[in-house]
């Protein structure tokens, strides 16, 4: 609440600072601040790309534009897409190698450097009334970078900086052990289940608390059809006392996942099952999870409730913004699962070819594509 305050002050105090410098072309003015501000936040994104590259972490996601997805490119471990409006980009990072936390450090370092030379660069335009407005916005936006902070939408370049260098405890070993989770991952996104479930069953040994082996876990469960084990896991985590604000918030949307597919599944009763997802994605909410992210579980709760509409329009929106290629996979099987509870196997036929490139290994891909084959 206090950084959206914050937010909004800053961005009153831009818009009035640039109208009051570029009073007689205010309008040229405004149209730099806007420039600006897209300017400076696709730089935060581009100098943690370039951090990544030099320091050694991994690139998970580059998501560049918004609106609908125009052209995608998916690799074993990377996903990148284009969208219809090419403007501000997404990135993901993850450890890659040992030591993560001081290459990590040194990417958001290396961010708030490439930031701030972008940002000096565009004082030397002012000049003109539209160069004006694009060097306050750009500046105000790197200050507003450089403020700590961690949510479950986003993470803040002052954070790699001033926050991380400072952490310690549970918090710390997570990041510490992303290179063996990562590992697990990775065998998890190529279907190898039981090559997940030996690095799983490795770092559990040492790491029995983290919520991030116990992640690895629950996917494992859940890529084994095993939803009820899964739930069993996830929900014991949300008693946690020594989880943050943002832990609590994937830990509840995680819930909800995972109760919407055991329904789905035949393995938890319907009205209990979305209650329970209902109710944990409130929570979620509250707790500052961002609503889009959960477009992928409520379109297969539409699905289950008989809106086949709006299962497609909610999995078309979350297959747009999918991070990776199983992420995608499953939101095309509910595009596919709509088409055919409508009747239309034909266009059905068409997502699931695409999901079958991008995860067969995925039950929930196998079995739609069987059923398709067989009607």
């Amino acid at each position: 609440m206090i950084v959206t305050i914050v937010r909004w002050v800053v961005t009153a105090l831009v818009v009035a600072g640039t109208i009051a410098w570029t009073l007689s072309e205010f309008y040229l003015g405004l149209a730099g601040a806007l420039v600006g501000l897209l300017v400076e936040l696709t730089a935060a994104q581009a100098g943690l790309a370039l951090g990544a590259v030099l320091f050694g972490l991994r690139i998970t996601h580059v998501i560049i534009g918004l609106s609908g997805e125009l052209k995608s490119w998916t690799r074993a471990h990377q996903r990148v897409v284009l969208r219809r409006f090419p403007v501000l980009a997404t990135v993901g990072l993850t450890g890659l190698k040992p030591g993560v936390r001081r290459r990590t450090v040194l990417t958001g370092a290396f961010a708030i450097v490439f930031c701030a030379a972008i940002a000096a660069l565009t004082w030397l335009a002012t000049g003109s009334s539209f160069g004006k407005g694009m060097a306050l916005a750009a500046t105000a936006c790197l200050l507003l970078q450089l403020v700590p902070r961690d949510g479950a939408g986003n993470t803040s370049l002052g954070w790699f900086v001033f926050t991380l260098p400072k952490m310690t405890g549970r918090p710390l070993a997570e990041l510490e052990a992303r290179p063996g989770v990562l590992a697990g991952m990775d065998a998890y996104q190529r279907g190898d289940l039981d090559e997940a479930e030996r690095i799983y069953a490795e770092l559990v040994r040492e790491h029995p608390d983290l919520l991030t082996v116990v992640g690895l876990k629950v996917v494992t469960s859940c890529a084994r059809e095993r939803y009820l084990d899964a739930l069993q896991t996830v929900i014991g985590l949300s008693s946690r006392e020594d989880l943050s604000r943002r832990d609590l918030a994937f830990v509840m949307a995680t819930t909800a996942g995972v109760a919407v597919l055991a329904v789905e599944a035949g393995q938890f009763p319907a009205e209990a099952g979305l209650g329970t997802a209902r109710g944990m994605f409130d929570n979620a909410y509250e707790a500052g999870y961002p609503k889009h992210r959960a477009h992928g579980t409520l379109a297969i709760m539409a699905l289950i409730e008989g809106d086949n509409a709006k299962a497609r329009q909610l999995a078309g929106y979350s297959a747009e913004s999918s991070e990776n290629a199983q992420g995608r996979a499953d939101d095309l099987i509910t595009i596919a699962r709509a088409w055919m509870a409508d009747g239309d196997n034909a266009k059905a036929r068409e997502f699931v070819a695409e999901a079958h490139e991008l995860a067969g290994w995925s039950p929930r891909v196998a079995a739609t594509r069987a059923r398709l084959e067989i009607s």
